[in-house]
């Protein structure tokens, strides 16, 4: 005899919670991809000394903000899967999804990255090193797959998030 587990109901919450959810995840993902999109093409666009000058503390003050950032939002993903389980239904398994492709955006973000942004934080914008251009190159490049990655992972988190609030509104 096979049983079934009957969803929860929705609760205010519940709601409030997976709002919460989806605006710092869409925030993060939509920041990245405005980064991506619209801020580093037009830096590339600058001389090389005004992109030095604008590069360096724009990564410095981006590289302190977003590992926070980050953070809270795999936090709230797997608050998300939790509160949706069972996490062998459908909308469990999307949110979980989303929580697994975030984790290792973060993870590809440290090991990748965080390096790369951390020379250019760090150097002398008056005097850049040699190979900075090639190191803004190369990030942009990696940044372009991590802007996939996060919205790949929240367009999973919302399919689970409404598919979620589907199910429990039959």
């Amino acid at each position: 005899m096979r049983q079934t587990i009957a969803p929860h109901p929705i609760s205010t919450m519940t709601v409030a919670y997976d709002i919460a959810t989806a605006t710092v995840t869409g925030l993060m993902a939509g920041n990245e991809f405005a980064v991506a999109a619209f801020v580093h093409p037009q830096l590339h666009k600058l001389g090389q000394s005004v992109h030095a000058q604008t590069a360096s503390p724009l990564a410095s003050v981006l590289g302190k903000a977003m590992p926070l950032w980050y953070g809270v939002a795999l936090l709230l993903i797997l608050g998300a899967a939790f509160e949706h389980r069972p996490v062998s239904g459908s909308p469990g398994v999307f949110i979980l999804l989303a929580a697994v492709l975030w984790a290792a955006t973060i993870v590809f973000t440290i090991t990748m990255l965080v390096p790369i942004n951390n020379r250019i934080a760090k150097m002398n914008p008056q005097q850049p090193y040699d190979c900075w251009l090639q190191d803004r190159s190369r990030w942009d490049k990696l940044h372009q797959l991590r802007v996939t990655l996060l919205i790949m992972a929240f367009v999973l988190l919302l399919t689970g998030l409404f598919a979620g609030a589907a199910t429990t509104a039959l």
